[in-house]
């Protein structure tokens, strides 16, 4: 093979291993009707997806689909904001696919339909521009691949006699995604960052100003999800909407400076199966001086097994999702966390 070929592969193969799961790579090769029983990544790569590479079984640009899938869903930090109404009419017209394609092209953005895979960027680079994203045919998506730097898990080694344990530092590539509604909602999907300076925000501001020459971001406002915390942290499990979330951690503040931190055992069934916890958290939020609550940790159930953890942070408009989710997963329990945030 190729020697820029097999590092090319290589690379996709990291990538892979990094973006996508196990079960998605296997429901793949099931499709195609390759062997595809793997305990592991090693497993996996080595004797199932590269022997159905190299045979011609599947093909790169399948593997390429499974990672530009996978990248945008899950295992983010994820801002929100919203346009006032008075800008709609402005915000639907401006992502329609005629000016979303004018724009892409006078910005040397990819394309309608066109997708750049770089597995790690010099800088950051637009790797996809779009109008539709699954059910939402109407919204705009902008992606923007950059390589950050992790440490992997220290192994003991050998040097001039002594043993210590070394922790390489190896590129992985992280992509953000900005997502804008027609309802004027947007998203600023930030993939997790491991190095200093970890600024969400920059990475946020950095993300809307790619809208340049196609939206103002100025005007728009950081979505508040204090409501969302306050609901779930005052057990206002009567909300029809709030019946597939339990809540396994909050912490509150008050107005005196004073903090207070719950948690209880996902096992256990949480917080709201907690009588201690339950009233302590009253006492802490009720009367003088005024308490709110800063930080939620719910789970959502999707589905009768699985369930999908988010966190709602100490940041106004920030949402936590720390494992990577489907389409679907994703739209599912954003939507549900904004339908508590709205409720009266």
């Amino acid at each position: 093979m190729n020697m820029d070929v097999a590092d090319e592969t290589q690379e996709l193969f990291e990538v892979l291993e990094s973006q996508t799961t196990l079960a998605a790579v296997r429901a793949f090769l099931q499709e195609k009707r390759v062997s595809y029983s793997a305990s592991s990544w090693a497993n996996m790569l080595k004797t199932r997806v590269g022997p159905a590479l190299a045979d011609g079984l599947i093909s790169r640009e399948e593997l390429i689909g499974l990672v530009r899938e996978a990248e945008e869903h899950g295992n983010k930090h994820v801002r929100l904001y919203q346009f006032p109404k008075e800008r709609l009419d402005e915000v639907r017209n401006s992502i329609k696919s005629s000016a979303v394609e004018a724009w892409a092209r006078a910005k040397g953005f990819p394309g309608a339909g066109e997708y750049v895979f770089d597995a790690y960027p010099k800088s950051p680079l637009v790797i996809e521009v779009r109008v539709g994203d699954g059910n939402d045919a109407d919204a705009l998506i902008v992606k923007t691949a950059r390589t950050e730097y992790r440490r992997q898990r220290g192994l003991l080694t050998q040097i001039d006699g002594q043993e210590v344990y070394v922790a390489p530092r190896v590129p992985y590539r992280a992509v953000d995604v900005l997502k804008v509604h027609s309802n004027g909602l947007v998203e600023a999907r930030l993939a997790p960052r491991t190095e200093p300076p970890i600024s969400y925000t920059g990475t946020a501001n950095a993300l809307l100003n790619r809208l340049d020459g196609l939206l103002q971001s100025a005007p728009m406002g950081e979505l508040s999800l204090a409501p969302a915390k306050n609901a779930f942290s005052k057990m206002q499990k009567e909300q029809k909407v709030a019946e597939n979330f339990e809540l396994y951690e909050t912490q509150h503040k008050n107005d005196r400076g004073d903090r207070i931190q719950s948690s209880s055992q996902a096992e256990l069934g949480g917080i709201l199966s907690s009588e201690v916890m339950t009233e302590v958290i009253k006492q802490f939020t009720v009367g003088d001086p005024d308490a709110y609550c800063e930080k939620v940790r719910v789970s959502y159930q999707y589905g009768k097994v699985k369930k999908i953890n988010a966190i709602i942070s100490e940041d106004v408009n920030e949402i936590i999702f720390t494992a990577g989710l489907t389409r679907d997963e994703y739209d599912r329990v954003l939507s549900a966390i904004l339908e508590v945030n709205h409720e009266k």
